[in-house]
């Protein structure tokens, strides 16, 4: 990736704008010259190689025409792909010698070419589906607030994760005070709780349902949090997945194929020591059959296939509170 060092005029432009004491106002005549300003980003995302992943969509004058927005969309129509082509261009631009963030730098370099006050300018990215639409998943802004460049990123807040709230009753403990016995209710630390989670989901799911398949399982503890991913999994959520024809044919030659769906199960878990309350969310992916997907491969099971998330995850709460209560 190639990124100057520098901006010629952008300092200057600072410098500049903290004299302003009145906001330019543009107007129709300067369409042309913003379009054509437009024309030589595009070239410039291109030339540094941020083209791969983001291309110029729009200009607009916000309403009391002081202030000109360029809308940038990741060139992808899937969110997932998306987000994972953004957190890559960050972390290759991190890598190149320019001090400003990946964000700093597409804004700066927006007002450069408009050759406008950085106070009136402001550059957004987004996410268009395949419709057109934008993806409300994604957002990310830069600008300039009190004399400095800011910017803000909200990207997968939207997600419809399916949420678990896990009441736990461990059968009462005796406890013996003289000649005087009484149960009283057991108090789970949380590595015993992420612990036994643990086990279950290695019980429920590290056996495949396919014949070539092999489940990994990851897990990551931070305190009272937990996170387990649970991937190359066949059948586990989309249970009336069948191989094609075509896999049936070459299995019966004696060649092995399974072309099924595979899913991608991520769990998060909090629980606070001795609360006996368990929360958490669960999100659900599937990937091709043929190949094993890359992280950014996975798309999101809803809403496609929401009926069957919501049936696995009622079933998973189930087996799992009745797993821990017996603790």
């Amino acid at each position: 990736m190639i990124i100057s060092k520098t901006l010629p005029v952008t300092a200057a432009l600072l410098l500049f704008c903290s004299f302003l004491n009145a906001q330019i106002t543009f107007n129709s005549d300067d369409a042309a010259f913003f379009n054509e300003k437009a024309e030589k980003y595009q070239r410039w995302l291109d030339k540094t190689g941020l083209g791969r992943a983001l291309r110029f969509d729009k200009l607009r004058l916000k309403d009391d025409s002081t202030e000109l927005e360029m809308f940038l969309l990741m060139k992808s129509t899937d969110l997932d792909t998306a987000i994972s082509m953004w957190s890559q261009v960050k972390k290759d631009f991190q890598s190149s010698p320019d001090r400003a963030s990946l964000e700093e730098k597409l804004f700066l370099t927006f007002v450069d070419f408009m050759e406008i006050p950085p106070e009136q300018g402001n550059v957004q990215i987004y996410v268009k589906d395949a419709a057109g639409e934008y993806i409300k998943c994604f957002f990310v802004a830069a600008g300039v607030k009190k004399g400095k460049v800011v910017s803000r990123e909200q990207i997968g807040e939207c997600r419809a994760d399916i949420n678990f709230n896990i009441p736990i009753s461990p059968a009462p403990v005796k406890k013996v005070t003289g000649k005087r016995t009484t149960f009283v209710q057991k108090q789970l630390g949380t590595d015993e709780v992420f612990s036994a989670i643990e086990r279950f989901i290695r019980q429920q799911y590290g056996v495949t349902r396919c014949y070539d398949r092999t489940p990994e399982l990851n897990v990551t503890k931070n305190g009272a949090a937990m996170t387990l991913t649970v991937e190359n999994l066949c059948r586990v959520v989309l249970t009336n997945e069948n191989q094609s024809l075509w896999c049936d044919v070459m299995n019966s030659m004696g060649i092995s194929c399974n072309d099924m769906r595979r899913e991608r199960l991520e769990f998060k878990f909090t629980y606070q020591e001795g609360s006996n309350a368990l929360t958490g969310t669960l999100s659900g992916k599937f990937g091709s059959g043929v190949y094993k997907p890359r992280a950014s491969g996975y798309f999101d099971m809803e809403p496609d296939f929401s009926d069957y998330i919501n049936s696995f995850h009622r079933d998973f709460q189930s087996q799992l509170k009745e797993y821990l209560n017996k603790l």
